[in-house]
């Protein structure tokens, strides 16, 4: 379509809605994991396969169409998925279309999901890097008790199954369409839902309107769809980190859950008020001494997390150790060390993120000789 040179009238907009609506027909429907396992169906599988068994014989298939994308998440997206099915959360419906007067189904969307639940049962995923449900980290399928793995493939999921008049060009644009505007949430996003009515997370999304922070990020990308969420996830390991960095351990999400966790069941108006006081003080000195604030430089458009996490934690640390600090020798900003600090993000690794944060706060107390460190280029 050319480009659109004048603003169409509402009633051509109406028109051409009505013109492009497609009644699809369709049923919703549930299948229990065991019975969509048995069904699914690789798109190397063919109906007419000599092999097959007189079970494949009595039930219909769910099949793989040639469109669908090869299986791509990794062991750690599929262990996250298992445990979100065994902690109960809504999982999002398949979409699927009758193929034939048989019953059998062509997949339109799932077939990651479906393909990680067959790796756990067949026993060839074993669960790892789960944060939620920690203890079942090395387990395979078959380990779990009986009656376990009885409630798990009992368990029912949604399928959206459109009838088989719907031609092949609409299935392969219906599924482009839920793959390509679907956008995955980032964990400060998750937490908005996840923590209603978390005294301190409310904190957290009130700090955020502040204008000494929202400042200090007038000159980034925030707009951008990758950034949604970004300021609360930026405030949450400010905090996380000032009080208990020492203590991080591998997982960054759920180190920063647990914190919003045990904060929101004991967070009071002082602390409130305390907690206010340093994210004010720590923004009033990065304003007035950082040239650029977080940011690398006067053009930057984004504020690294690795180095937010080292200036404005170390400052803070800093200010409660030195409250009357003040025209520090931020010459450290350049140096060959500080680069290697913030540059690579090893955002599990608790070595790099304690040597960032104690690096800021030593240069800025004068425990580390910046006239000692490497300028080189």
């Amino acid at each position: 379509m050319s480009e659109q040179l004048f603003k169409a009238s509402l009633a051509e907009v109406e028109e051409q809605i009505k013109e492009t609506q497609v009644d699809y027909g369709y049923r919703l429907t549930e299948f229990s994991i065991g019975e969509l396992i048995k069904k699914f169906r690789t798109k190397s599988y063919q109906l007419q396969n000599e092999d097959v068994t007189e079970q494949d014989l009595s039930m219909s298939f769910l099949l793989v169409p040639s469109y669908q994308r090869d299986f791509q998440w990794h062991e750690k997206m599929q262990s996250e998925f298992i445990e979100s099915i065994f902690m109960g959360v809504p999982i999002q419906p398949l979409f699927a279309f009758e193929l034939d007067e048989e019953g059998n189904l062509e997949l339109l969307d799932g077939v990651q999901r479906l393909s990680s639940i067959k790796s756990f049962v067949s026993n060839t995923l074993q669960l790892n890097e789960l944060t939620e449900l920690d203890t079942l980290n090395k387990y395979f399928f078959s380990e779990l008790e009986v009656s376990r793995r009885r409630k798990f493939l009992n368990t029912s999921l949604r399928v959206y199954i459109l009838n088989e008049k719907t031609d092949e060009g609409v299935r392969a644009d219906i599924f482009r369409r839920i793959n390509d505007t679907g956008l995955k949430l980032e964990a400060a996003e998750i937490r908005k839902g996840k923590f209603i009515n978390n005294k301190f997370y409310d904190f957290i999304l009130e700090s955020i309107r502040q204008k000494n922070f929202s400042d200090l990020f007038s000159a980034t990308k925030q707009r951008s769809e990758k950034l949604k969420g970004e300021k609360e996830e930026l405030l949450t390991r400010f905090f996380a980190y000032s009080d208990q960095y020492e203590n991080f351990v591998h997982s960054v999400k759920g180190f920063l859950d647990d914190y919003i966790v045990s904060k929101g069941l004991v967070f009071t108006e002082a602390e409130k008020i305390e907690k206010e006081q340093q994210l004010n003080k720590t923004l009033e000195f990065v304003t007035k001494y950082f040239s650029y604030g977080f940011r690398k430089s006067k053009g930057s458009k984004s504020i690294p997390r690795v180095r937010f996490e080292a200036i404005s934690v170390g400052v803070n640390l800093a200010l409660k150790e030195k409250p009357d600090l003040k025209d520090p020798d931020l010459k450290w900003l350049e140096s060959k060390e500080f680069r290697e600090h913030t540059t690579s993000d090893a955002a599990n690794n608790k070595s790099k993120l304690v040597g960032r944060i104690e690096f800021v706060r030593d240069c800025l107390l004068s425990k580390i000789n910046v006239n000692d460190l490497n300028y080189d280029i």
